[in-house]
């Protein structure tokens, strides 16, 4: 009994040693990791061994304890451990890591896989943070690039690229890795790194908008294919969110910094243009806007020279967008961005509204209409459904919706809500840059209004009409350029634009001021040289010149423009009387002894349409018959004062002898015409 009781006070005398050997262990972050630990334990083995004991609990306690110590390696440091074997290439490849410290993360799995699987993600994370505190060391070091460096780093950086490629989901510490290489301080390798990640992520970036997970869906089991997929793309989000952000820090650069810098900034727009323009899917995307948006939002564009690559990347985007989405979140990032720099921005910036695709088929009249018929819909017209059809049905509802959301598509309804919006934040912005009166950007803005003019809300009328005539009131008519010209037209066709959209309500808008303004510019659209011309004309380029600085974007030229007034002032309005048919048919003729011939059969052919509403202005072409006492006034230039009923068209004897045989020939029909109407 004595033997038995003292075996017994051996066994638990060794095992409250073993414990504080654990503990100790355990304080110092785990089995075996200093060679005093090993030492102690040897001391611990060979004492129990020279005491044996009849008891094999005992033996078999030591045993185990023997078993848990680590081997002691050659040329081990301090703080290392032996990691799980690796499989590379057929060989079996066992790598020290670097010991940290850990806290109580054991939990019971269901099987050994997982287990593996786990292990295997806990030391790739712990190889990239080694490999990230490697190339923080080697960023510290300022040593000037060779080329045999430089020609390492680009097989470095291929070889990481060839890995990704292959296999994404499994290389993405490389990827990630890849991705800090951006904030190296050495610029080879920014810049290398920079550029290389952007043929990678149009690669592997899925065609959908990847969401974060819920929590109900990070506690549920799946399958490992699911899961692997799932920890793929969180780690793409947040890598990709990493390189977004360095993009962001990088492009923001004044001109006249460092060259280096600059030159940096420019690859980081041009990486951020040529991933928005694949990507404009993905998640960031808004950041994305915003970094190219401020970039092109200066007072100089030709200083930068990523400005018309970016402007191009706008224009594309809002061109192929038919949803409306990507087309708000633009125009919002437009608006704020032109709203902060106090509108002093370039007329190329403002021209990219322009390209606005998605609103081509909007029409704000046909929406309200729909809406009422929406809101007239009765309740006995529903069709009637059982409690577990209609469950049914819900179910089936939001189904459909999450796959949409997974497709991205857009229903009618969503697409006329973001037209509407869309057309707010832009007229928005034309109103303030009118009231604003930069002089850049007025000849931007009435491009617009007259491109979408028809679509204002009646709201918005007055205050556009009011701008617009003190824009004409500061030009001076009798003196007056090139570009004015435009502008003044542009003025005028944009008025009647607007007012048309609202020919059914019942009002009436005094708009003599602008037909008085076409009477007096006649003249000088006629002695314009480029009359005939637009930005998309063939001519000899400017060598001093840049594409994206281009006077306007409508195709429209001024005769266009005199045309489409005309057409308003006599056949789309309630502005055309009498006299100012007389007034202005004698003032066309006047003209057509300087204009172009197209522009001059264009003029004849509105005369001839202009003669079928208003027959009395065939007197016009006769000396005999007067239709008006006292002499036609040619100098003043408003139609009520000009006694346009007086005048005499004898510019026909100039024009027969026209050098255009058409010309020629609608000038004879007029006059044969002007007979019968008598």
């Amino acid at each position: 009994m004595g033997r038995r009781k003292r075996s017994q006070s051996e066994i638990k005398a060794g095992t409250a040693k073993k414990r504080k050997q654990e503990d100790a262990l355990l304080e110092q972050g785990g089995f075996g990791s200093a060679g005093s630990d090993i030492s102690n334990d040897d001391d611990m083995y060979e004492d129990a061994v020279s005491k044996p004991s009849d008891d094999d609990d005992s033996w078999d306690n030591l045993e185990q304890d023997y078993e848990k110590r680590s081997r002691n390696l050659k040329h081990q440091e301090d703080n290392m451990v032996e990691g799980l074997p690796i499989k590379i290439n057929g060989k079996i490849e066992r790598k020290m890591i670097r010991q940290q410290p850990k806290k109580n993360e054991s939990k019971d799995t269901s099987d050994q896989s997982e287990q593996d699987e786990d292990a295997s993600e806990r030391e790739s994370e712990s190889k990239g943070e080694k490999e990230e505190e490697d190339e923080e060391d080697d960023e510290n070091e300022q040593v000037p690039d060779t080329e045999e460096k430089i020609v390492q780093l680009k097989e470095e950086i291929a070889d990481l690229v060839e890995k990704i490629l292959e296999e994404p989901e499994e290389n993405v510490p490389a990827l990630s890795r890849l991705c800090r290489m951006v904030k190296s301080k050495n610029p080879n390798t920014c810049k290398f790194s920079m550029l290389a990640l952007v043929p990678v992520f149009k690669s592997i970036i899925p065609g959908y908008r990847i969401r974060p997970l819920t929590e109900l869906e990070k506690r549920e089991r799946v399958s490992k294919e699911v899961g692997r997929l799932r920890h793929f793309e969180q780690s793409l989000v947040g890598i990709y969110k990493n390189y977004v952000d360095i993009l962001k820090e990088l492009s923001k650069v004044p001109n006249n910094d460092d060259p280096l810098k600059v030159q940096i900034g420019a690859l980081a727009t041009q990486a951020a243009n040529e991933l928005i323009s694949n990507a404009s899917h993905f998640n960031f995307r808004t950041e994305m806007f915003t970094l190219i948006i401020r970039r092109i939002c200066k007072p100089n564009l030709r200083a930068d020279s990523m400005s018309e690559r970016s402007i191009k990347t706008l224009e594309s985007l809002l061109n192929d967008d038919e949803d409306g989405i990507i087309s708000l979140e633009i125009v919002r990032i437009l608006c704020k961005t032109a709203k902060t720099r106090k509108y002093n921005v370039e007329e190329s910036v403002i021209n990219i509204l322009l390209s606005l695709d998605v609103l081509s088929d909007y029409d704000p009249n046909t929406r309200e209409e729909n809406e009422q018929e929406k809101i007239r819909m009765k309740k006995k017209d529903r069709v009637h459904l059982s409690k577990k059809q209609r469950k049914s049905r819900k179910e089936m509802k939001q189904i459909e919706e999450e796959m949409r959301k997974a497709e991205q598509s857009v229903t009618v309804e969503e697409r006329e809500r973001n037209q509407a919006e869309i057309l707010k934040q832009v007229f928005s912005l034309y109103l303030n840059i009118l009231k604003v009166q930069n002089p850049k950007l007025v000849g931007a803005v009435l491009e617009g209004l007259v491109k979408f003019g028809s679509m204002a809300n009646f709201e918005l009328l007055g205050d556009f009409l009011e701008v617009m005539k003190e824009l004409i009131k500061d030009a001076d008519l009798n003196n007056i350029s090139s570009s004015e010209v435009r502008k003044v037209l542009l003025c005028i066709v944009s008025s009647f634009s607007i007012v048309s959209n609202h020919s059914q309500m019942k009002f009436n808008v005094d708009l003599s001021s602008f037909v008085d303004a076409l009477y007096a510019l006649l003249p000088s659209i006629s002695l314009d040289a480029n009359i005939e011309l637009s930005h998309k004309s063939m001519r000899l380029a400017d060598p001093l010149g840049s594409e994206i600085f281009k006077p306007s974007v409508n195709v429209s030229t001024k005769a266009e423009l005199l045309l489409k007034a005309l057409d308003y002032i006599f056949f789309r309005s309630k502005s055309g009387t009498k006299q100012r048919a007389a007034a202005f048919t004698k003032r066309i003729y006047m003209s057509m002894d300087h204009t172009p011939e197209k522009t001059s059969i264009a003029l004849l052919k509105f005369l001839d349409k202009l003669m079928n509403k208003y027959p009395e202005i065939g007197g016009l072409y006769s000396t005999e018959d007067r239709i008006g006492n006292g002499n036609f006034i040619m100098e003043a230039d408003t139609p009520a004062l000009c006694n346009p009923e007086s005048a005499t068209l004898w510019e026909n004897s100039l024009l027969v002898n026209h050098y255009c045989p058409t010309v020629v020939k609608g000038i004879r029909f007029l006059g044969t015409r002007s007979k019968e109407s008598q």
